[in-house]
């Protein structure tokens, strides 16, 4: 989250007159770095998110849901000790930084009534989440700083919070000293480095607002007068929230020249921007460890392959020794003691050859050793070239298995992945304490003009969906020649018809990048691999048809 104090300041103020005397309804720690408050004031629920991901720090309302943890973590309980029966008295910037200071007023067990702070401190790799007493002692925060770390701000329980010390002066407060000392230069960079509060960005659009970009001379008194101006009128903003290139803005930034999206507040703003970027990012470091391991078992199975095929290369050499056996045996009358090469005609292509041979032997066992020669490489190439099936097979569906890595949804469970990956190594899932049991993954399931369709999620749902869900008669989908979920449409004895066709083909591409092929036929064409992986299929008698790559949300039912 690349806000600076300019947006926060206007998100601020926006929090404040929409959460100001909203009560706590419950509050959750979906992840390790955010918490969610279910509130509800003016007659509506909302709820508050707040994190100090290093990646994408944040605060705003959001619509968005996640699922609470198993075991609720420490902080989380302080929080639910504290603030169950509290009610939010006001959200303001604090300290003139990238902190937002949130005051809750709540009761202890006695009845007495207590104030509680929410410190959320969005910068960057240095965000943090801090709560505290009404006298900033910290009961706990999310993240620790003892002495050794942070000298000047640190963050431990019973210790009184202090911010960050500003050594720049905030654009909140009065600048004048400040302009008045620029004598000439660059201006965009003297502001920058002696007005905090301002990214780059907003600086050059207080610039170009004042008329004043490219700036490298003293200011004259009709320049100041502009610039005093147009940092007032970003102290008084009535916000316009848009998001341009990437980032939220609190109004159109016109230096930026490029076209925004407007929504009607700062935090409908975050939550477009913000929350599906921080489930892929979340997504992404949850699969981390899975993806390394598979990655690792991909290209085990590689050089394992590439063995295979530079065995099979030697064993292309096996009828030369049957030959040289042969010509030894036919030509060892030739063959006098100490002769470390014989010469002869191979006399099945009628060219001459020289045949190395052991003087430490007799002809005879020279001929015995090119025959074992031949014999043990003809054992090799049979059993190589299953092995190089095997192996073929196996590389397939690991690569099947990185496919579903790639497109596992946020919210689904890795478990499946997991065991499948199990398997193969012949390990077993490591736990830790007691787990409870999760319930099984559904697939994918869309409802279109009366028809059901199924898209598996991995290889154990692809088999279900194919061999326990779909029956003879039903429709069978896969991407042609390549990886990629199993999708079933459910005819119970209708015609199905072009659009629901096309329909489910676009769902079944929608994991590629673009439009590709997908082939269909009836499930009874379908069968599973011999010895092969869950997943693996061979099918027969099926069309093709090139199909854009759409998920079709709307025809979604559940996930």
């Amino acid at each position: 989250m690349g806000s600076d104090l300019f947006a926060l300041k206007a998100l601020a103020d926006e929090l404040n007159a929409c959460l100001k005397g909203a009560r706590i309804d419950k509050i959750q720690q979906p992840e390790a770095d955010e918490f969610r408050f279910f509130v509800r004031g003016g007659g509506k629920n909302m709820c508050l998110v707040a994190s100090c991901n290093a990646q994408m720090p944040r605060l705003h309302l959001t619509v968005s849901r996640k699922p609470s943890p198993q075991v609720a973590p420490n902080m989380l309980m302080l929080l639910r000790k504290y603030l169950s029966v509290a009610s939010i008295d006001g959200v303001e910037i604090f300290g003139a930084d990238r902190i937002i200071r949130i005051k809750f007023n709540a009761k202890t067990e006695l009845k007495d009534d207590a104030v509680y702070f929410l410190f959320v401190e969005i910068m960057n790799r240095y965000s943090n989440i801090v709560f505290t007493d009404e006298n900033y002692i910290v009961l706990d925060a999310v993240k620790h700083l003892p002495l050794d770390i942070a000298r000047s701000h640190v963050v431990l329980r019973g210790v009184k919070y202090c911010p960050v010390p500003q050594q720049k002066t905030s654009y909140l407060k009065d600048c004048g000293e400040i302009l008045d000392a620029y004598s000439g230069g660059d201006l965009r960079k003297y502001i920058i480095s002696n007005i905090s509060g301002f990214s780059l960005a907003t600086v050059d659009e207080l610039l170009t607002r004042a008329g004043l970009e490219g700036k490298s001379s003293r200011l004259d008194e009709e320049e100041r007068k502009r610039l005093d101006e147009t940092l007032e009128n970003f102290r008084l903003l009535t916000p316009s929230p848009c998001i341009i290139a990437g980032e939220a803005y609190p109004m159109p930034y016109v230096s930026l020249d490029a076209e925004g999206t407007p929504y009607p507040t700062m935090s409908e703003a975050y939550d477009a921007l913000y929350t599906a970027a921080d489930r892929e990012y979340r997504n992404k470091n949850r699969l981390k460890a899975l993806s390394t391991q598979i990655k690792n078992l991909r290209n085990r199975v590689q050089k394992n392959i590439n063995d295979d095929l530079q065995r099979l290369a030697e064993c292309e050499q096996m009828d030369k020794y049957r030959v040289w056996g042969e010509l030894v045996v036919n030509n060892i009358y030739k063959i006098e003691r100490g002769d470390s090469v014989l010469h002869c005609l191979n006399y099945y292509d009628g060219t001459e050859v020289d045949i190395p041979l052991d003087v430490k032997l007799p002809p005879s066992r020279n001929s015995a050793n090119y025959y074992a020669k031949y014999n043990k490489l003809k054992r090799t190439k049979e059993f190589v070239s299953k092995k190089l099936v095997h192996d073929e097979d196996l590389l397939s569906y690991i690569m099947s298995i990185e496919d579903e890595l790639e497109h596992l949804p946020f919210d689904a469970s890795a478990t499946p992945i997991e065991e499948e990956i199990a398997a193969i190594t012949g390990s077993k899932k490591k736990t830790k304490g007691k787990v409870r049991k999760e319930l099984p993954d559904s697939p994918y399931v869309y409802q279109i003009d009366g028809f059901t369709i199924y898209r598996g999620k991995n290889n154990v749902q692809n088999d279900e969906i194919t061999f326990r869900l779909a029956s003879s008669n039903d429709i069978w989908m896969h991407l042609k020649a390549e990886h990629g979920a199993h999708t079933v449409i459910i005819c119970e004895g209708r015609q199905v018809p072009d659009k629901v066709l096309n329909i489910a083909a676009e769902i079944t591409a929608s994991t590629k990048q673009a439009a590709c092929d997908v082939d269909f036929t009836r499930r009874r064409n379908v069968r599973r691999k011999p010895g092969g992986h869950p997943g693996q299929v061979i099918y027969v008698d099926y069309e093709t048809i090139h199909a854009k790559n759409d998920a079709h949300e709307e025809f979604l039912i559940r996930r």
